[in-house]
């Protein structure tokens, strides 16, 4: 957060000096109370006009002041505040190690940690700067009326600041609370909305509104237990403040009754006390805000800011002219689950694979590690000899594209979708639409490519979904395409029509698939077969029904369930 504030010096230091003119203001209210006083006594002789000039030339002075003070800190204020946003962002989409923040977990940071950041950091270290010169000048002021009285005012002005130091760990560890309660409340709500089809499909309303109403209860306990404890808190800075106070208050007395000070003098000492206490008070409660937040700001820098996943050398331009060789590769979750198991394969230049087996075997995690989405793998994977940790990752992810279940829709038109955001020719459009076999979508929207998508738009059934992705990785020329059961939600004909389109691509093809269907199965050059982490066979259809092996047991099963009576080739 400080480098963020160091990164606008200009508007720093313009809110300094905004926040020691406003001080200089209000300090002088003080004066400007005693020479009204001491004139209306009799003991400061001036005239009546140039007091009225005085108190004039005040109430300006604090129009002014204000307004630069309120638009310095504001402009400061939101320029750090974009810029720590647009960081956790930038640090997000810049983090390929699987360890990164869930959906959820960055809507909360984002939408609560970030919004309690700015106020009880950034606002109270405005104010704290502001209190800590208003609390300067006025000693200077003080000492200037009686020395005695001020050494007793900052004898007695650090018990509203010890006493409230004694509950800082409690409050802060309220708030803690808190903010886990949130992030709890937040993920409810977006299951809520995410499940909503699901909830109302199986009568499971009550039940939501039950898990909800409790979740909802324990946030707002949680915070009524945090803004309670702030409460009393406050309640003690206050009443301590009134304690010496009022002290001084009758040392200012005394020394007026012994005629060591004017009334007015009185009245002005009693004002900047109140400048003097008053920050006293206010920055220990500033610095309790400032301490309830550190924790959080440590852990935003150590899951996102600082958690960019593992350190390599993205050097090298892509190139793929050969093949992709996998070797001794292993990979286990938590260092405990291994899902992969000592994987040796090469995967030729223009040819189609095929990956099967079982659900949870590590085919998709396979499928992570080739696209550079987990790197804590063991073994070693290059393309034409090149380790694939060595490519610049803009370069890599030019050319090699990877097709989801559940492809995601962006909030806007056919095009940009399509292009995602980076400019093409028609032509080259044009081209895309018709290979991935959009055409047919594209005619029935009057507004052609220009035709809003997405929720509370124009809603793509899932073959629509499927040829949209397929047209995102053929608009940029991918060598390299990896399919995750991209056709699993689709009937039959369906799934045998787009993967007889990815199949007619001129990439390297390498796709999951959970269909054991000799249509599809026969137009791939080889079969990897998987099970338990691991690569158990591998060759074409016809050689891995032959061998009856793992996989023929896969396909015969297939087959019965749906009341096939023979096998391909009549084994």
């Amino acid at each position: 957060m400080k480098k963020h504030i160091l990164n606008h010096k200009f508007l720093l230091f313009l809110s300094i000096i905004a926040v020691i003119i406003i001080s200089l203001v209000e300090a002088y209210q003080a004066i400007l109370f005693q020479t009204v006083i001491d004139t209306a006594t009799g003991t400061l002789q001036l005239e009546f006009s140039n007091l009225f000039l005085y108190v004039m030339l005040f109430l300006l002075a604090v129009f002014i002041s204000e307004t630069f003070s309120k638009t310095s800190n504001a402009a400061l204020n939101a320029s750090v505040m974009k810029d720590y946003k647009q960081s956790i962002i930038n640090s997000f989409l810049g983090n390929n190690n699987q360890s990164r923040l869930t959906s959820s977990e960055l809507i909360s940071t984002l939408d609560n940690d970030v919004k309690i950041i700015e106020n009880n950091y950034l606002n109270s270290l405005i104010s704290m700067t502001k209190d800590i010169f208003l609390f300067i000048i006025s000693l200077f002021l003080l000492f200037r009326i009686n020395v005695t009285l001020t050494l007793s005012i900052l004898v007695l002005g650090w018990i509203p600041v010890v006493v409230p130091q004694l509950f800082t760990k409690k409050n802060q560890l309220l708030k803690e609370r808190y903010l886990g309660k949130v992030e709890v409340f937040v993920n409810q709500v977006k299951e809520i909305a995410q499940g909503f089809e699901v909830i109302k499909g199986f009568n499971i309303e009550n039940k939501i509104l039950n898990k909800f109403s409790n979740i909802n209860e324990e946030a707002e306990q949680s915070k009524f237990k945090s803004d309670a404890f702030t409460g009393f808190q406050g309640a003690i800075s206050i009443s301590s403040g009134f304690l010496m106070f009022f002290i001084n208050l009758l040392v200012a007395a005394y020394f007026v009754i012994q005629g060591d000070i004017t009334l007015g003098q009185m009245i002005a000492a009693v004002q900047l006390m109140n400048y003097i206490v008053n920050p006293l008070i206010s920055i220990s409660k500033y610095l309790t805000n400032i301490r309830s937040v550190t924790r959080i700001i440590s852990t935003i820098n150590e899951k996102v800011l600082d958690n960019k996943g593992e350190s390599s050398q993205e050097t090298k331009e892509f190139t793929f002219d050969r093949n992709l060789r996998i070797n001794e590769l292993s990979y286990s979750y938590n260092n405990r689950d291994k899902v992969i198991s000592n994987i040796n394969y090469i995967f030729e230049k223009g040819k189609k694979y095929a990956i099967v087996g079982e659900s949870g075997c590590g085919k998709s995690t396979l499928l992570k590690i080739l696209m550079k989405q987990i790197n804590d793998y063991q073994g070693q994977i290059s393309i034409d000899d090149i380790n694939i940790k060595s490519f610049d990752a803009k370069s890599y992810y030019s050319k090699v594209a990877l097709i989801h279940q559940n492809v995601f829709v962006f909030k806007d038109t056919f095009k940009n979708n399509i292009c995602l955001y980076n400019e093409f020719s028609d032509e080259k459009i044009k081209n895309t639409i018709i290979q991935s076999g959009l055409t047919k979508t594209m005619n029935i929207h009057n507004a052609g490519l220009d035709t809003l998508v997405g929720e509370g738009h124009v809603e793509l059934s899932g073959g629509e979904l499927n040829r949209l992705s397929i047209a995102r990785a053929l608009i940029k020329d991918v060598e390299i395409l990896l399919v995750d059961e991209a056709t699993s939600a689709l009937d039959k004909v369906m799934a045998y029509d787009i993967e007889k389109t990815i199949l007619g691509l001129d990439s390297t093809i390498i796709a999951i698939t959970h269909r054991i269907d000799d249509n599809i199965l026969k137009n791939y050059d080889e079969i990897l077969v998987m099970k338990d982490g691991e690569i158990v066979e591998s060759g074409k259809l016809q050689k891995l029904i032959t061998n009856k092996g793992y996989f023929y047991d896969m396909y015969s099963n297939a087959l019965l369930s749906l009341g096939e009576k023979e096998l391909v080739g009549g084994v």
